[in-house]
């Protein structure tokens, strides 16, 4: 029995699969923060608000860090990651209004950038066959290195928030930032309809 544990736990798992521990991880870290989030609000206390943060991107390294280093990426972690990662920075900004309203604009362009424009290109990965937005080189290199290597993650989520957390007086370098980024998905988005898969689709239906 101890071997088939230390099986699940640590050995290769096919993209298909719906269980695995990073998938666990990152249920963890989803259900934490939230509470965190939830303390913030009852407590009116911006430290617990800071917290969930924290819970969020330590959940978010372990969870991708293990699923790589024991090759248990899958297909519904990838989904199920890029979804938790949404209502987390949601919950946050949110809850960070509350006590900062000054900060809106670029507060309200962040999150039409990340849970909206953001989300829309990240969740493409599915039509080219792949496990996750961390493969996306085998597509476009262009598309990878803007919005899935790991300076371009930190550009996508980092920048803004601890700008607007350490340095809310650069609130108009974080809504430049903001748009920038939003130019740079349309443009991401724009090149992946170009690819192979976008038009053959399109041929289609045509």
């Amino acid at each position: 029995m101890e071997n088939s544990q230390k099986i699940k736990i640590f050995s290769p798992l096919p993209p298909e699969s719906t269980f695995s521990i990073p998938n666990v991880i990152t249920v963890i870290r989803f259900v934490g923060s939230l509470v965190f989030f939830m303390l913030a609000i009852v407590k009116m206390d911006l430290t617990y608000n800071f917290i969930g943060l924290v819970v969020h991107w330590i959940g978010d390294i372990v969870d991708g860090s293990y699923a790589r280093f024991f090759k248990q990426e899958t297909i519904v972690g990838a989904e199920i990651d890029i979804i938790a990662d949404r209502v987390e920075f949601l919950f946050f900004y949110i809850i960070f209004l509350i006590f900062k309203p000054e900060l809106a604009l670029p507060v309200a362009l962040f999150v039409i950038n990340f849970a909206f424009i953001d989300f829309y290109l990240s969740y493409q990965f599915l039509k080219f066959d792949l496990i996750s937005i961390n493969y996306f080189y085998k597509v476009d290199q262009t598309v990878y290195k803007l919005n899935f290597s790991f300076l371009g993650k930190a550009a996508n989520t980092v920048v803004i928030t601890l700008t607007l957390i350490f340095f809310p007086q650069f609130w108009l370098f974080a809504t430049v930032f903001a748009v920038g980024l939003i130019v740079v998905k349309c443009y991401s988005i724009y090149r992946l309809y170009q690819l192979e898969p976008y038009k053959r689709r399109k041929a289609n239906s045509d």
